[in-house]
């Protein structure tokens, strides 16, 4: 919700030709919306800058789980 800064609808993974099943990303799950929780505090409402922190935190953990580094292509929607 762009004036409460809260999650509306929780984040929602599809993994395509990743060779990962998508049950396997609930455990970035969390970690996202900490670091939506953690932006929403530091005043950050910008759907671009949300997107690139949702980035950085999924292949930061991509990256430390499966030593994978897959095309993000994350999607805010702002309500």
């Amino acid at each position: 919700d762009s004036s409460s800064g809260k999650i509306v609808g929780g984040p929602h993974i599809q993994a395509r030709g990743s060779g990962i099943d998508d049950n396997a990303f609930a455990g970035v799950t969390p970690k996202i919306q900490e670091a939506l929780d953690k932006s929403a505090q530091d005043g950050v409402m910008e759907p671009h800058q949300l997107q690139q922190m949702v980035r950085r935190t999924v292949g930061k953990w991509v990256s430390d789980t499966y030593r994978r580094r897959p095309m993000i292509l994350p999607v805010v929607v702002e309500v």
